[in-house]
């Protein structure tokens, strides 16, 4: 994904077929959030993104440097390798690579 815009109020990605606005959250909504280390999982979302990557061993790495997390248990299904994964604020998503 390509960053279309960016403001401090949201940031636009995109794909060619696909646009993901995200906005920030309102500061006293945020006031009232703690992001603790690590983070703690907010797995009751409503929306779980995935993620095509080259390699979940890279983004595992990447994701602890970053102060995220790429989970230990791998998956596969439909000709991709898949782990969920957390960011440093603790929301969930997916990461996939080709099956070999």
């Amino acid at each position: 994904m390509s960053r279309a815009h960016d403001s401090p109020e949201l940031v636009v990605l995109e794909l060619p077929e696909t646009q993901l606005v995200l906005h920030a959250i309102p500061a006293k909504i945020a006031a009232s959030i703690s992001i603790t280390a690590p983070p703690a999982r907010r797995e009751q979302s409503a929306l779980k993104p995935f993620f095509a990557i080259e390699s979940i061993s890279v983004a595992r790495t990447a994701a602890a440097r970053l102060g995220g997390e790429v989970f230990a248990d791998e998956f596969s299904a439909r000709g991709f390798n898949a782990c969920n994964a957390c960011d440093p604020e603790g929301n969930i998503f997916q990461v996939r690579e080709n099956a070999s």
